[in-house]
């Protein structure tokens, strides 16, 4: 089974660097329980070369750093992957996001050049309070499709999550809840409902 690829932007100067290390740290977790080989990079190395360049070796890219709608950025703000970035090597593999906006035009250019598998969002990924059910939310689809569950199951456990920790919220920190609906509903998962993680090359 082929590896993923973690990458994360935890420089301290960072606004939200523990977030996307625990989404990060998550993301690694998930991996071990399912006996999956993965690669890591953080600042300093975190480049275009050190995760675009190195997804010949992986099937699925898993990038938490924050984004635009061309891209998504190290702490320096240069590209890590960006419609501007050399992309061929995505053909065939998978791209799961945890960054803002990326979902616009980062995402389409990367389906025209063979991308199989995507999760990001069309919107800002907004962050309030208690990081949990945060983390949770972001990563459940990643859990399910590292178990081998197809896309489309995938997909569907993602967005009971959500609901699942939006009500949880809404009990204890109503302005929270109100950011993770937000978050839900940009969301953009596509992938063909019966690929499953194995399927990628």
């Amino acid at each position: 089974m082929g590896q993923v690829m973690i990458a994360y932007n935890n420089d301290s100067r960072t606004v939200l660097h523990d977030f996307l290390e625990s989404c990060a740290d998550e993301a690694k977790q998930i991996c071990a329980d399912n006996d999956i080989d993965y690669s890591s990079v953080c600042p300093l190395d975190l480049n275009e070369q050190s995760v675009v360049g190195v997804m010949p070796d992986h099937h699925l890219c898993f990038i938490a750093a924050h984004g635009d709608v061309d891209g998504i950025y190290n702490e320096n703000d240069e590209a890590i992957v960006s419609i501007r970035t050399t992309n061929y090597n995505f053909k065939d593999k998978g791209l799961y996001s945890v960054a803002c906006l990326c979902a616009h035009n980062l995402y389409p250019h990367l389906k025209l050049l063979g991308l199989r598998f995507f999760v990001g969002y069309n919107d800002t990924f907004n962050v309030r309070g208690e990081r949990e059910p945060f983390v949770n939310s972001a990563l459940a689809g990643l859990k399910s499709f590292l178990s081998g569950e197809s896309a489309d199951v995938a997909k569907e456990k993602m967005l009971t999550t959500y609901d699942e920790q939006i009500v949880a919220l809404d009990a204890t920190d109503p302005m929270a809840a109100i950011e993770l609906v937000h978050n839900k509903e940009a969301l953009v998962f596509d992938g063909e409902g019966t690929l499953v993680f194995s399927d990628l090359q």
